[in-house]
């Protein structure tokens, strides 16, 4: 039971409570955070580590009117409840919910959004030259991540501060933890600095300071205000922060994040230093829980609590596709020292953990740094070593110009291994991976494939690794689907497999499905089968180049061709078949795809029932067409 949360109204009353009663505060808000991460899954470390730098910033700024630009934006759960969201957490990554991420259009309190790491000090520079501009008297604070630093975007932001003539707040929230452990110079850097004796010595110092302030019956408001001035000749001019005063900002720091009167402190004199100015705090991801101090990165993202509601099922669990990559390079590199498997931060993620461990010789984090990743892996290319990029679809969007400059124009055999293509559930639509077949269609030397399970999956690596050009590989998110095929090869090729054969003169209907959406056509199709609708179901294993012998004559004999696949329908699949057998005067051309819109946070299952992408879906749509026989050069009716 809440004493204060409940019946406060949030964020305004902060600013009338002591000490005492924000410190009450911070512990009921993790009491909240660990209760609707339970029954909803989510970020629960990094928000457990942010409690106490929300409350204060809360107290101590004027949101809306004030702008908070949280980088990455999964640590803003506790912003959400003290900003008019409290009674809606437990609806939070939700279909219709609340995000699970900063969104613009959810509130006013929400100034930027975002899902992707090291974007918020860009975005907050801009908003505070905007300012500037416009003289206008709010304040800008950009709340980043430690790990966000390896991000060349930061250093490319921290580059214009020249620009800016105001007051400019950074926060770098320092808890020596992003999704994956932070690596690099710049992650050795601030550990050196958080390590410091400075640390403690300030610490120290500014409880001493602060003991000697009479406080019965003063708001801490108030004694804040007697400490500012002394806060500058405690911590303001160590050389810990050498490096972030050479780009511009003045350091202040390193300071403890939990306690509440010392970053009271340090954002009360930061507000009113008149140039750039960051601060350096400490905190500790997953503060408050002892299991999630102790793991932060298991606890870095959880899932929903259940309930127990049968017996406990003596079947494992059924792999993942992350899980299925990582044991299959694991295998490969077993027996070949030449392949190296790099990723971008994401270790836990692409089912990489214990390959990490088993060749890590072999396995390479560049941190946050997509746009490098593509490159490093090009430049290892060039010089005899077989790179493998596990990067999420999503993430790869950020390596576009490197994919296209670096790798395929140059024709270095780059693997990509394209986790959670398609829909990526409750992460939402800054996570979803249903662009990267329309962006990597276009580009020449790019070989394009999706395997419908992890048996082909694993086909497809120790394929491409033998390969001398780059290839794509894209997989869902979610347990493989290894359901027996009675026309699996005992070797692998790229030949479009014919899923469920019809031997008929003409076909009533031809699904050709994509990667996760082949077992969908298989499951449309004994359906259809039974209704008397002629159909045959093609795995169109290899996206690019396309098995034009094996599709020809199945095209060419059917009166319908309908082409699913879980990505964007405008310059996706359909309309790359469509130019490729633009010949073929038969058949009637539909698409089902991902519509022209954002797809918000649900879980995987109701986002491809919301874009039409299930079996029933597929039936209702045959179900819709005419099977009257078309003549030959006859006019094909429109796609739609």
């Amino acid at each position: 039971m809440t004493q204060l949360l409940d019946r406060l109204e949030l964020p305004n009353d902060l600013k009338t409570l002591s000490t005492e009663e924000l410190t009450l505060l911070s512990s009921e808000l993790r009491e909240r955070l660990i209760d609707v991460c339970q029954t909803c899954g989510g970020h629960l470390a990094s928000n457990l580590g942010v409690v106490e730098l929300s409350v204060v910033l809360h107290t101590l700024f004027d949101s809306p009117a004030d702008k908070f630009v949280w980088d990455t934006s999964h640590q803003t759960y506790v912003h959400k409840m003290l900003t008019g969201r409290l009674n809606q957490m437990h609806t939070i990554r939700q279909k219709e919910g609340l995000s699970g991420f900063a969104k613009i259009s959810e509130s006013a309190h929400d100034c930027f959004g975002a899902g992707h790491a090291s974007t918020a000090l860009s975005a907050a520079v801009g908003m505070a030259h905007a300012r500037d501009r416009l003289k206008e008297p709010h304040s800008v604070v950009s709340i980043i991540g430690d790990a966000s630093l390896s991000g060349g975007m930061c250093f490319e932001a921290l580059n214009n501060l020249d620009h800016l003539s105001g007051n400019f707040i950074c926060i770098l929230n320092d808890n020596n933890m992003a999704i994956s452990k932070p690596v690099g110079q710049m992650a050795a850097y601030m550990t050196r600095i958080r390590t410091s004796s400075l640390y403690d010595q300030a610490k120290e110092q500014f409880e001493k300071l602060m003991t000697k302030i009479p406080h019965i019956g003063e708001p801490l408001r108030r004694r804040i205000e007697k400490a500012v001035d002394h806060f500058r000749d405690i911590i303001l001019d160590t050389k810990a922060g050498v490096i972030f005063e050479e780009f511009g900002f003045k350091y202040l720091g390193p300071i403890d994040g939990h306690d509440i009167p010392t970053v009271m402190a340090a954002l009360k004199y930061a507000k009113q230093y008149p140039k750039p100015i960051l601060v350096h705090i400490i905190t500790q991801k997953g503060k408050g829980l002892p299991e999630a101090e102790e793991d932060p990165i298991y606890y870095h993202g959880v899932a929903p609590k259940k309930a127990p509601t049968s017996p406990a099922s003596d079947q494992p669990k059924p792999k993942t596709y992350s899980q299925t990559f990582g044991d299959h390079m694991s295998h490969i590199c077993d027996t070949d020292p030449s392949v190296m498997v790099i990723t971008p931060a994401m270790t836990e993620g692409s089912g990489l953990v214990s390959f990490s461990k088993r060749h890590p010789d072999q396995f390479i984090d560049v941190g946050i740094a997509e746009e490098h990743a593509v490159t490093y892996a090009a430049g290892l290319a060039q010089s005899g070593i077989k790179p493998v990029l596990s990067i999420y679809s999503t993430f790869l969007q950020r390596g576009y110009d490197q994919l296209i400059h670096d790798v395929c124009l140059q024709n270095l055999p780059v693997i990509f291994a394209l986790d959670r293509s398609g829909f990526a559930g409750e992460d939402g639509a800054t996570h979803h991976g249903v662009f990267d077949m329309a962006f990597m269609l276009p580009i020449p030397n790019l070989q394009i494939l999706a395997p419908k399970d992890g048996v082909e999956l694993n086909w497809m690596l120790d394929y491409a690794l033998q390969a001398k050009s780059p290839i794509s590989i894209r997989f869902p998110k979610g347990p493989v689907q290894d359901r027996a095929s009675s026309s699996r090869p005992t070797t692998f090729d790229l030949n479009a497999e014919r899923l469920v054969d019809s031997e008929a003169d003409q076909l009533d209907v031809l699904l050709i499905g994509i990667g996760s959406m082949a077992w969908v056509c298989a499951d449309a199709a004994s359906v259809l089968s039974g209704l008397n609708i002629t159909c045959s179901v093609v795995n169109l294993r290899s996206i690019k180049p396309l098995d034009h012998a094996g599709l020809s004559p199945l095209i060419s004999k059917s009166r319908h061709v309908i082409v699913i696949e879980e990505g964007v329908g405008i310059g996706g699949v359909f309309s790359y078949l469509r130019s490729e057998f633009n010949s073929e005067a038969r058949p009637s051309w539909h698409s089902m795809a991902i519509a022209d819109q954002f797809f918000h946070q649900a879980s995987v299952s109701e986002l491809r029932e919301q874009a039409g992408l299930t079996a029933n879906a597929i039936i209702q749509k045959v179900q819709s067409l005419s099977f009257q026989p078309l003549k030959m050069g006859e006019v094909n009716t429109p796609a739609s």
